[in-house]
C-alpha cells in the first residue's frame, strides 16, 4: 500500500497522531471528531488512517457526488486515480480492485454491504463523514452498524461532522471526543432583504448582478459565485433571469451526474471569469465548490414531511435553520477572505437546529430494510433519534398492502426481492409485476436521458439477478399501466371535477397547471406516482391514465361493501327521515353508490346513532317535554345526578319502543317515551306541576337552573295576597320552592326562599308600599292571622 506522509497544510495535519490513537484506544471503538470549516477532515484523516488498519475502510458520504469528489482528491493527493489504493462504490459507477484499502460510498451503499453481509467482513474502519446532515440512511447506517459492533471486536466506527451536538452522540455511544479547529478565512456579511412580494428568483438575480457590479469596479478580483436557492424550480428561474451574463452552472440532485462534477472542476489557470453556481443545499457542507469566494444565501430551503393521517409526503420551503445559514456562509472563506450577502434581515429569528429526516420523512424504505434486518419493531435498535411512530406504522401498512411484509411485520420473498432492484419499494414492486419500463420512467421524472438509461440497464440487471425475466425491450406505452398499481395501490386516483381526483385517502388533489391546460376531458382514471400531499390540497405532478374498464377490473375483489343508514337533514327528528346510503368503497374513493328506503331496525338505529352524534339538542322538545324533564332531573337529584347526558344512556331501550315506522319522532311521543321510561306517575306525584299551599290555593311551579351546575330547581311565582296564611315556604321533596312575590298588577315585590322571615322583617315596609299603590287591596297588619281568608 502506498503511503505518502506530503500533506497539504491543513489544520487537521497537526492532529492526526491523536486522532489515530484515540480512535484506536477508544475503549468502545467508537470516536467522534469534530472539525471546523476547512480543517480537512474528509480528505486528510481516511488517507492518514490508511496506514493504521489491517482491513478497508468504508468512508460514507450522504452524496453521490460528494463520495466522488472526495475519493478523486485523496487519489490525486497520492498520484493515483479511483480505482487503485482509494475507490468508490455508487450507484451505476463503482471503481475499486484488489488493491483498494479506502472506499468512499453513501450509506444507502453501506447498509445495502451490511445487509449481504453482517460481519462487514475484511472492514477494519468505518468512517461517517458529515454526519450532522442526519439523513434517514445515515441513522440507519450508524443503527446496523452499532448491532454489527457486538458481533466483532476488531471494527471501528469513526463519526465526523464540521460542527455536531458531540454531548449527546458521545453520551449514546460511549465515544470519546476529538476537536480540530478549522482555518475560516474572514467572511464579510451582508444583509439585503428584497422588498415585500419580491420572488425569490429575481431577488438572488438582482443581488449577483450588484455583486458582478461592484466586483467590475474593484481592484481585486474575485472568484465564483455560490447562489443557495431552495430547489430547482427556483434554480431554473434564477438562471433565466440571468441568461445574460454568461454561463450559470448548477448543482442539484436532478442535473446529470457528469454536469455536477464539471461545478466540482477546478478553474484552469489564467482562467479570470466569473463562475455562477446556483445549488439547492446540496453545496452546504459535503461539497468544496473551487473558487468560492462570494456566497450569495435565500436563506430558504425545502424539506419533505411526511403526513401519516394522509400517506403522503409534501414539499416545503422553510426558513433555513442557524447552523445551516452558518454553513452556507463559511462557503465563501475556505480559500480566501469572502462575502456573503444573505437575502433577509440582519435579526429575523430562526431555528437553531432542523430536526432529523427520520422524524419528519416518508419511512417505506426505511421499515423495509428493518424487515430485512429482522427488525419488526423500531424499539428493537438503537436509534439517536426515534423514528417517527405514525410514519413508521404507515410504512409497515404499506408494504403489508404490497405483499413486502406479512402480517407480523416480517419480511416475505417478494419483500426480499423488491430490496434486491436498489430503486424505491413502490417502484420496485411495479417493476416486478411486469411494468420496468413503466416503473424506470415513473422513478426517473427529473434525471437526464443518460441517466434514465443508466437506471433501466441497471434494473434489467438486478431483475435478471433477481431470477425475472424483464422481457424484450419494450416502450413504456405497450405495458399496462394498471401494473404500476402493484406500487401504487394507495395512488389509484377517481376525477371528480376541473382536474381535481379523489385518493384512497380521502385527500384530493389536482393535476399541475400543464396537465391541466393541455386536457380538454379529464381522464376518469389515474395512477397518480408522484404526488405534493399539500397543506389541504395535494398536486399531481406525474401520472399514468388508466383505462375504466381495467381499473375496474383491477378493483374487483379489493372494494369494500358499505350499507349504512342515516336521518336526511338537520335539526328536530320529527322532521327528518332515515335515508338507506349503499356504497362500493375503495379507500375513500366512491365506486358505485345507491340511496333507498332502510329497513325498521336500522331506521332506529340511524336514530339512536344521530341522538350520540348530535346531541340531545336534535330531540323535539316542546314546552311540556322540557318541564317533564325538568321536574325529572329535580326528583333524580335528591339520589343522583342527572343531566341531559341522562338522554343519551342506551336511547334504542326507551326511544325505539315508540318509533312509528317512518322513524319520525314527534313531539308527543317523544313525551310519552320520556314518561315511559322515568315513571311519569311517580313524577307527578312526587314533584307536581301544581302546588297546593296550605290556606288552600293551587298555583303552577316552575322550573328553572337558578344556580349554574346545580340543574333545575321549582320557583313558584305568585302574588303576594295568595299567600295569606302561609306560615313558611312551601317545600318539594323537602327543599325550599324559591318564591317570587308578586304585587296585584304581577309586578316583582321581593324573591325570598325563607317566607317566615320575610313576614317578619320584610312584610311591614313592603305593606307601606303596597297600601300606597293599591290603597283597594287588602293589606292586613298580620298576614298570617287564622281569621283571614284567601283573596
Amino acid at each position: 500500500m502506498k503511503h505518502n506522509h506530503d500533506y497539504p497544510d491543513l489544520p487537521v495535519v497537526h492532529h492526526l497522531e491523536r486522532i489515530a490513537s484515540s480512535l484506536k484506544n477508544s475503549p468502545t471503538r467508537y470516536l467522534v471528531l469534530t472539525a471546523e470549516t476547512a480543517a480537512g477532515k474528509s480528505t486528510v484523516v481516511p488517507r492518514y488512517l490508511l496506514g493504521h488498519f489491517p482491513g478497508k475502510i468504508a468512508m460514507l458520504e450522504p452524496r453521490r457526488l460528494a463520495a466522488y469528489a472526495i475519493a478523486d482528491r485523496i487519489a490525486s493527493s497520492l498520484g493515483e486515480k479511483p480505482g487503485n489504493t482509494v475507490g468508490y462504490r455508487m450507484r451505476f459507477d463503482t471503481r475499486v480492485g484488489d488493491a483498494t484499502h479506502l472506499e468512499l460510498m453513501t450509506e444507502a451503499v453501506l447498509v445495502r454491504m451490511m445487509q449481504e453481509d453482517p460481519f462487514l467482513t475484511g472492514y477494519s474502519l468505518v468512517i461517517l463523514d458529515e454526519f450532522h446532515e442526519r439523513s434517514v440512511q445515515a441513522d440507519l447506517a450508524l443503527a446496523l452498524l452499532r448491532e454489527v459492533m457486538t458481533l466483532r471486536d476488531d471494527l471501528y466506527v469513526l463519526i465526523m461532522s464540521a460542527t455536531l451536538d458531540t454531548e449527546r452522540l458521545s453520551f449514546q455511544l460511549q465515544a470519546p471526543v476529538v476537536t480540530v479547529p478549522g482555518r475560516q478565512h474572514p467572511v464579510e456579511i451582508r444583509y439585503a432583504p428584497p422588498a415585500p412580494g419580491t420572488p425569490v428568483h429575481l431577488a438572488a438575480a438582482s443581488a449577483v448582478r450588484s455583486v458582478l457590479s461592484s466586483a467590475g469596479s474593484s481592484p481585486d478580483h474575485p472568484g465564483s459565485i455560490l447562489v443557495f436557492l431552495p430547489g430547482i424550480s427556483e434554480i431554473r428561474k434564477t438562471r433565466s433571469a440571468l441568461s445574460d451574463i454568461g454561463t450559470v452552472f448548477i448543482l442539484h440532485s436532478s442535473v446529470p451526474f457528469e454536469e455536477q462534477k464539471e461545478v466540482l472542476s477546478a478553474l484552469p489557470d489564467g482562467d479570470h471569469n466569473h463562475r455562477i453556481i446556483l445549488s439547492s443545499s446540496i453545496a452546504e457542507t459535503s461539497l468544496t465548490v473551487p473558487g468560492v469566494t462570494c456566497v450569495i444565501d435565500s436563506g430558504l430551503s425545502r424539506v419533505s414531511r411526511f403526513d401519516p393521517r394522509i400517506g403522503m409526503t409534501r414539499l416545503v420551503t422553510e426558513i433555513e435553520s442557524g447552523f445551516s445559514a452558518g454553513q452556507r456562509t463559511g462557503r465563501a472563506g475556505r480559500t480566501a477572505p469572502g462575502l456573503c450577502v444573505r437575502l433577509w434581515a440582519e435579526h429575523e429569528l430562526r431555528l437553531q437546529e432542523s430536526p432529523p429526516e427520520i422524524c419528519r420523512c416518508d419511512l417505506i424504505p426505511l421499515v423495509l430494510e428493518c424487515a430485512l434486518w429482522g427488525v419488526r419493531d423500531a424499539q428493537r435498535l438503537k436509534w439517536l433519534d426515534q423514528p417517527n411512530p405514525g410514519a413508521w406504522n404507515s410504512a409497515r401498512d404499506f408494504l403489508t398492502s404490497i405483499g413486502a411484509l406479512d402480517v407480523s411485520g416480517a419480511v416475505t420473498a417478494t419483500g426480499k426481492s423488491i430490496a434486491r432492484l436498489g430503486v424505491h419499494p413502490r417502484i420496485a414492486a411495479a417493476a416486478l409485476a411486469g411494468a420496468p419500463e413503466l416503473a424506470v420512467r415513473h422513478s426517473v421524472t427529473l434525471e437526464s436521458p443518460a441517466d434514465q438509461e443508466r437506471i433501466r440497464q441497471d434494473l434489467k440487471r438486478r431483475l435478471a439477478e433477481a431470477g425475472i425475466s424483464p422481457g424484450r425491450n419494450v416502450p413504456a406505452q405497450t405495458e399496462s399501466p394498471e401494473l404500476l398499481l402493484a406500487g401504487f395501490p394507495d395512488r389509484l386516483a377517481r376525477h371528480q371535477e376541473d382536474g381535481k381526483y379523489r385518493l384512497p385517502s380521502g385527500r384530493t388533489a389536482v393535476l399541475a397547471k400543464t396537465a391541466r391546460d393541455t386536457n380538454a376531458r379529464f381522464p376518469e382514471w389515474i395512477v397518480a406516482t408522484d404526488v405534493d400531499g399539500g397543506e389541504r390540497e395535494g398536486l399531481i405532478r406525474f401520472f399514468e391514465v388508466l383505462d375504466s374498464t381495467k381499473a375496474e377490473a383491477w378493483l374487483s375483489g379489493r372494494t369494500e361493501s358499505r350499507r349504512t343508514v342515516k336521518l336526511a337533514g338537520q335539526g328536530a327528528l320529527n322532521s327528518r327521515k332515515a335515508v338507506l346510503h349503499e356504497t362500493e368503497l375503495y379507500g375513500k374513493i366512491v365506486i358505485r353508490e345507491r340511496f333507498g328506503k332502510p329497513e325498521a331496525g336500522e331506521t332506529a338505529k340511524a336514530v339512536c346513532e344521530a341522538l350520540q352524534n348530535e346531541g340531545t339538542d336534535i330531540l323535539p322538545w316542546n314546552a311540556a317535554s322540557r318541564n317533564f324533564f325538568a321536574r325529572v332531573c329535580f326528583r333524580l337529584s335528591r339520589t343522583a345526578h342527572a343531566d341531559t347526558g341522562t338522554l343519551l344512556v342506551n336511547p334504542e331501550d326507551w326511544i325505539v319502543p315508540f318509533l312509528p315506522p317512518d322513524g319520525i319522532l314527534t313531539e308527543e311521543v317523544f313525551l310519552e317515551s320520556l314518561r315511559w321510561k322515568f315513571d311519569g306517575q311517580a313524577v307527578d306525584r312526587d314533584v307536581p306541576n301544581h302546588i297546593k299551599l296550605v290556606n288552600g290555593i293551587s298555583r303552577p311551579l316552575s322550573w328553572e337552573e337558578i344556580t349554574p351546575g346545580k340543574g333545575p330547581e321549582p320557583v313558584l311565582e305568585t302574588r303576594i295576597q295568595d299567600l295569606y296564611g302561609c306560615a313558611s315556604t312551601p317545600c318539594i321533596l323537602g327543599e325550599p320552592v324559591l318564591v317570587r312575590l308578586l304585587s296585584p298588577a304581577r309586578r316583582p315585590v321581593q324573591i325570598t326562599r325563607d317566607l317566615a322571615g320575610f313576614w317578619k322583617t320584610g312584610w311591614i315596609e313592603v305593606r307601606k308600599e303596597m297600601k300606597g299603590r293599591y290603597p283597594r287591596h287588602n293589606w292586613p297588619e298580620n298576614p298570617l292571622a287564622p281569621q283571614l281568608s284567601p283573596q
